[in-house]
């Protein structure tokens, strides 16, 4: 005998954008969208039939404006302490302008290091070049490196 009761399954679907979703919606790539997670700057709740990751339509914002803070120079660590300042209630703005004009006296440092960096490697070139060959004999690895002094000038 057959019993006539029916298992119902319900299913339940999430009020959330997956991950898939959120990155199309973000313009980003779903990896991206992964290691926001990862490094805590987007938080994902979890569907408890699949255990899939969703996250809010206002994650969009988020997204977008991670992206942003990166276009200016800021790093993970510098966004997810503005984030923590709105969620405590402050308006981080001077904090965001502090940590831009850090991230611009930083670039211009890097860029004065390039220069000079340029500089040596193009006057190690002249050198080679008004040189021609060099003798290998005393060298141990390679003699137009160890010709050079650290400040890109000959040894002569």
């Amino acid at each position: 005998m057959f019993s006539n009761n029916v298992i119902s399954i319900e299913t339940h679907t999430c009020d959330g954008l997956h991950v898939a979703d959120l990155a199309k919606e973000s313009g980003v790539t779903p990896a991206t969208i992964r290691y926001y997670s990862r490094t805590g700057l987007l938080h994902a709740q979890r569907d408890p039939n699949n255990d899939y990751r969703y996250f809010s339509p206002t994650d969009v914002k988020r997204v977008q404006f991670i992206r942003q803070a990166q276009d200016l120079g800021l790093k993970i660590a510098d966004i997810k302490a503005i984030f923590d300042s709105v969620e405590q209630g402050q308006l981080p703005c001077g904090k965001v302008e502090t940590l831009v004009r850090e991230r611009l006296d930083a670039i211009t440092q890097q860029i004065d290091e390039l220069r000079t960096t340029k500089k040596r490697i193009a006057a190690a070139i002249r050198e080679w070049e008004e040189n021609g060959e060099i003798a290998t004999d005393n060298a141990r690895f390679c003699p137009l490196i160890e010709r050079l002094r650290p400040e890109g000038q000959t040894l002569s």
